[in-house]
């Protein structure tokens, strides 16, 4: 996918709903290649903090690639925290979409 349609993919999830706070796309290397965070919020992690996560969603989302011969490939991971819920959704071999949303949103499968 080109760098002009991964950010036009991250634009159309902002305004699904406005409990989205971040929609990126990371590399299986864990660079931000397209997206961040909604234009009117604040991360809750320092710009360090953010670099450390990507490479750590590029990471497991690496990991989860050991089992799909025996379960299939991953769909999607979601994992809600104590402040806010995140998805990460496999594109291709090289690309990771990942969506945080706030905590309060009680539909997010609806988001997802």
């Amino acid at each position: 996918m080109s760098d002009g349609r991964l950010q036009e993919l991250c634009e159309r999830i902002y305004s699904t709903n406005q409990a989205v706070r971040f929609a990126g796309v990371i590399t299986k290397m864990g660079r931000l290649v397209a997206g961040g965070m909604r234009p009117d919020l604040e991360s809750l992690e320092d710009k360090e903090g953010s670099s450390k996560l990507y490479v750590q969603f590029a990471l497991m989302s690496e990991m989860r690639k050991d089992f799909d011969d025996i379960f299939g490939k991953a769909i999607y991971s979601f994992t809600e925290r104590e402040k806010i819920k995140l998805a990460s959704f496999p594109l291709d071999d090289n690309h990771i979409l990942r969506v945080s949303i706030e905590k309060k949103e009680k539909d997010h499968a609806q988001i997802i």
